[in-house]
């Protein structure tokens, strides 16, 4: 990482912890746990993350270590999410459609003294994508942040 990153990094290691559900495009399946050497934006909304669905397929975040910048942001409507340089993540899905999205559920692994947080199901998952398109469309005000 470069100095600035770096600098990005320890200021938002100071944030509070999220721990929740964030969303990122993807048009492949992880198939291994991998290990993160930079930060990764993820939104916590998909329409934001898929750029109202415009991308077919998603990441579905577990986060449990991740930091909520989006009040921070340039944009705070994009609600975006950063998973820090050394979330370890690993799918706890394939990527399979649901509600016409193709989703793969990812877990950032916890602490070892952390218990491993819930995860939606592909009803819950359905939940809230047909509560996402229930609403209007997003400003892409970053096209390609968020993913694929």
């Amino acid at each position: 990482m470069n100095d600035a990153m770096t600098r990005f990094v320890e200021a938002v290691s100071r944030l509070p912890v999220y721990r929740g559900l964030s969303w990122r495009a993807a048009d492949f399946a992880l198939t291994t746990p991998l290990t993160t050497e930079m930060p990764i934006p993820t939104s916590r909304d998909v329409r934001v993350a898929t750029e109202n669905f415009r991308v077919a397929g998603a990441h579905l975040f577990v986060t449990t270590g991740a930091r909520e910048i989006g009040p921070l942001a340039a944009n705070p409507a994009e609600q975006e999410v950063v998973l820090l340089p050394g979330a370890r993540l690993v799918p706890v899905s394939a990527l399979h459609e649901v509600e016409g999205v193709k989703v793969q559920v990812v877990l950032e692994q916890p602490p070892a003294n952390e218990p491993l947080p819930e995860y939606p199901d592909d009803e819950g998952i359905g939940t809230l994508i047909r509560d996402a398109r229930s609403r209007a469309d997003v400003a892409v005000t970053s096209p390609g942040r968020f993913g694929a």
